[in-house]
């Protein structure tokens, strides 16, 4: 019998000013109170890519033009996974909170001045990201 494993995807989103898009997840059951980039399960059927878009579009209300793959790390939800991380290069539209059940904040953080209650792999991921390192493991 094969293991199942969960396929997710995250989004970093800079404004104008460099600074990192974040949501507060509400009401999810996993890292409720924590700021986290938009992101999700990947549907069937849907490339990783597009569900990267897909969730900026759903989370964050804008639309992201390109999304380029930066790092994989594992996910460690329910059940384990695989989280891609994109970099929104092309975006447009004003940031707001789309899915208000599972959202109750939206802001934009100094990626060196993140707020204590952010989720820890975001900051992996910018190291990463500076690093130009494409996978890491994450505990």
């Amino acid at each position: 019998m094969r293991d199942l494993f969960a396929i997710v995807v995250h989004t970093l989103v800079f404004d104008d000013e460099r600074r990192l898009l974040l949501l507060r997840r509400a009401n999810t059951g996993f890292m409720d109170g924590h700021y986290a980039p938009p992101g999700g399960h990947k549907r069937a059927g849907e490339s990783v890519a597009d569900a990267a878009i897909r969730e900026c579009r759903e989370e964050a209300c804008i639309d992201v033009v390109e999304a380029r793959p930066l790092v994989a790390m594992p996910y460690r939800g329910e059940p384990d996974g695989v989280d891609f991380i994109f970099e929104a290069v092309e975006w447009s539209g004003d940031a707001r909170i789309g899915e208000p059940a599972k959202c109750d904040g939206l802001l934009f953080a100094d990626t060196g001045e993140l707020p204590n209650n952010t989720v820890p792999f975001v900051q992996a991921a910018l190291e990463c990201r500076a690093g130009d390192v494409w996978f890491r493991e994450f505990e």
